[in-house]
């Protein structure tokens, strides 16, 4: 698998009001089209950074967005 991204766990309930909007988006398309582009990837761990540690990430809420490779 390949990391993409960290985002915020899509799974909690107050998940919508993290999506990543435009300026011209309101927060239930934001939402939306988060959903959109998450339906092909895969949900995982989350990637260090150079600021934290995985540990820090998932006590933030955070998860690691993948997408698959060849042969997956």
């Amino acid at each position: 698998m390949k990391w993409v991204w960290n985002t915020y766990d899509p799974n909690k309930e107050d998940a919508p009001r993290y999506a990543p909007r435009l300026t011209d988006q309101t927060q239930e398309q934001a939402w939306k089209q988060q959903q959109e582009w998450l339906a092909d990837k895969v949900i995982g761990e989350p990637q260090a950074t150079r600021f934290f540690s995985v540990a820090a990430l998932k006590l933030k809420g955070l998860v690691g967005v993948y997408t698959k490779t060849k042969g997956e």
